[in-house]
């Protein structure tokens, strides 16, 4: 028997129509102990339900029959399911409603029609949850006002837990880009330290910031190559017309000078070496590697830490675990080197930052670990000075890489 009931009508949970319900319960023992041993086990069960209740109006259809026939306890039953029949049906007509908002549709599989009513494009049905469904559903509005800017991009990304950084790119030759943020200039007017050769070219950057983890299988990942696919597709229905996007993961270990180990947002741990010559001095220095005395010939008033900084020139990307080495820091597994420009080496009064790119072309999955070098001659003797270990990131040929790695001057612990 169903048991119908309106709570907000007068009606009760104890009222005397019951429901039986039938389900499979799995139990979990907490707590087991003997209570008569060799005689067997008492056990403590503790259950918790919650009930999802489902609750119509039922229609007192009984004003619609004339009075001399209500005595019938015939009719009087038979009004009486109809009315409990006809209140479900038109519960149901009612609740229509409820399928057309994304916060109020119960189900993947109704989300999904409902964002096919209006064009929208879901990852796939194992590539999704349905959090993720329905925030890009309730996305969807905001998305189609912009439809066509940069700031669509950004809303695209915020559905799907993307950070993003959006770029203008400028070229002399149309084979190297330079990214600028978003220019508007008068004629002839190129965005600072961009020559008059420039021109904006029809790509625009699409920079993910590395910056949180997911879990694909059971291991943790900074990015894995197929959370681009969906990603793309909707910025290519998006996209401003006449425009290539251009897509960069953004890779931003942070540390200092005090060999701090320092972790960052995704899980990105960095620690400089003891090869790292401080930038601070003092008139005496002791300890940590680095050793001078005032009055020895190994410190110059004049002395400048930019010779130091701009020697670092090399990097290399591993699958190990640089910072756990049990050997001391050192990258286990090389997989990819290259230079750094010095011209790409910042040093302002607060930190320095090493920047390089790793480009579109590379494939190569699993890479945990980030070296800098100070290079020695035809590569031997090179000199280790800061290391970076983080989950995993794959490459698949179609995003390039940017790490902008930065030292910081002052103490970050």
């Amino acid at each position: 028997m169903a048991t119908i009931w309106h709570l907000d009508e007068g009606f009760h949970l104890d009222q005397e129509e019951e429901a039986v319900i039938e389900g499979e319960v799995e139990f979990t023992a907490d707590t087991v102990y003997h209570h008569r041993p060799f005689e067997g086990l008492e056990m403590i069960i503790e259950v918790d339900l919650e009930i999802d209740l489902v609750h119509v109006v039922p229609l007192d259809l009984m004003p619609l029959v004339p009075e001399k026939f209500r005595e019938s306890a015939i009719l009087q039953a038979f009004i009486s399911e109809s009315g409990v029949q006809f209140g479900d049906f038109l519960t149901k007509v009612r609740d229509i409603v409820l399928l057309l908002s994304p916060n109020t549709v119960s189900s993947r599989q109704y989300l999904r029609y409902l964002g096919a009513l209006i064009g929208v494009t879901f990852p796939p049905e194992d590539d999704s949850t349905e959090e993720e469904i329905r925030k890009i559903l309730a996305q969807a509005l905001d998305w189609y006002k912009l439809k066509g800017t940069y700031e669509s991009t950004r809303i695209i990304a915020m559905a799907q837990s993307f950070g993003v950084n959006l770029f203008d790119m400028y070229t002399d030759d149309y084979s190297t880009f330079v990214l600028t943020d978003w220019f508007v200039g008068g004629e002839n007017e190129n965005p600072p330290r961009l020559g008059p050769a420039y021109y904006k070219s029809p790509h625009f950057g699409v920079e993910v910031r590395l910056n949180q983890t997911r879990v694909v299988g059971s291991q943790d990942y900074l990015w894995s190559g197929p959370w681009l696919d969906n990603f793309a597709q909707q910025i290519e229905d998006t996209r401003p017309v006449h425009t290539v996007p251009h897509y960069i993961l953004l890779l931003n270990p942070k540390t200092d000078e005090y060999r701090n180990k320092i972790e960052v947002s995704g899980k990105i741990k960095t620690k400089i070496t003891s090869d790292w010559q401080f930038s601070t001095k003092y008139f005496d220095m002791v300890g940590g590697g680095q050793a001078w005395s005032f009055d020895s010939s190994e410190m110059t008033f004049d002395s400048s830490e930019e010779a130091f900084i701009q020697s670092i020139t090399k990097w290399t990307l591993g699958t190990g675990a640089a910072i756990d080495n049990s050997s001391g820091p050192a990258i286990q597994h090389p997989v990819l080197t290259g230079t750094i420009d010095v011209s790409d080496i910042v040093i302002d009064s607060e930190k320095y930052q090493f920047e390089f790119i790793v480009p579109k072309s590379v494939v190569q999955a699993g890479i945990t670990e980030l070296g800098l070098y100070i290079p020695g001659v035809a590569g031997v003797g090179d000199t280790l000075v800061l290391v970076s270990n983080f989950p995993k990131i794959d490459l698949d040929g179609r995003a390039e890489m940017r790490a902008a790695v930065q030292v910081f001057k002052s103490d970050l612990s």
